[in-house]
């Protein structure tokens, strides 16, 4: 027999006996950190930060929600404190006061940030809060029992971690009827940013800080647009009393002069 048909036969015949004893000679080793369990300890984020927490993006997104929530909070009190006072009320009025009759800022945050987390879930084959053994290609996560509770997958507990803190304080805004005042609004974004400033500070993969930037980002950007819908728009909340308008002397407007040398100079 040839040296090179040997040598063929040889791989062959190793390459069948590894098919058939598998991982037989050492351990599997996986490597997405995000579907196995909590790591006995987690590492700190290092000098270079790719994905900051919040984004910039996640705090504009998150202060156009505070600014929303607090504009239809007091104008809702306006409109309420209008009825109860058998005053007549404006189309726009009559709507801000039934803006919070089926859905309201708090809780359609948490239906979209627990929707969310649900998706990555799913999207990345989590286990989250599972209560049957789930049997992965390498190893398997146990089932729920009362002494050990859940046992979930890392990046599922950091992100409902996070978002379960964030929900406890939006749900509590709520509760004393929402941010009134510029205060209480600003209040509200620094404990939510602060929540996620100080979750951040143990996550170095890359990855779960853009899905925890992605998850407060989509909550807050999609409840201002559902609840838009259901208050009135720019065009209803301009109302213009056409007897008062027409009744009203028209003052006489200030001449308008224009400095032509500066004009001509610019």
């Amino acid at each position: 027999m040839k040296k090179s048909t040997m040598l063929a036969f040889t791989a062959a015949a190793l390459m069948s006996a590894a098919s058939i004893t598998g991982y037989a000679a050492g351990s599997p080793t996986y490597d997405d950190n995000l579907i196995l369990p909590n790591p006995a300890s987690t590492p700190t984020t290092g000098s270079v930060v790719l994905v900051p927490v919040a984004s910039p993006q996640t705090v504009q997104a998150l202060h156009t929600f505070v600014q929303a929530w607090q504009n239809a909070e007091v104008n809702y009190t306006k409109a309420k404190i209008k009825h109860d006072n058998h005053e007549q009320l404006t189309k726009a009025e009559s709507k801000w006061l039934h803006s919070k009759d089926k859905h309201n800022y708090a809780d359609y945050f948490r239906t979209h940030s627990l929707g969310r987390v649900h998706g990555f879930e799913v999207a990345f084959n989590w286990n989250g809060e599972n209560r049957n053994k789930n049997e992965y290609e390498f190893f398997d996560m146990p089932k729920y029992n009362e002494k050990d509770g859940f046992v979930n997958s890392y990046g599922f507990n950091v992100l409902r971690g996070m978002v379960d803190q964030i929900n406890a304080v939006v749900q509590r805004q709520k509760e004393i009827g929402g941010p009134m005042t510029n205060d209480e609004a600003s209040a509200l974004e620094d404990a939510i940013l602060d929540i996620m400033a100080q979750d951040q500070e143990h996550v170095n993969n890359e990855d779960l800080r853009h899905m925890m930037n992605e998850t407060i980002w989509y909550a807050a950007k999609e409840t201002v647009k559902n609840k838009a819908s259901e208050e009135p728009t720019a065009t209803e909340e301009h109302v213009v009393d056409l007897r008062k308008a027409i009744n009203e002397p028209v003052e006489p407007s200030a001449p308008h002069t224009i400095d032509l040398r500066k004009a001509i100079q610019q």
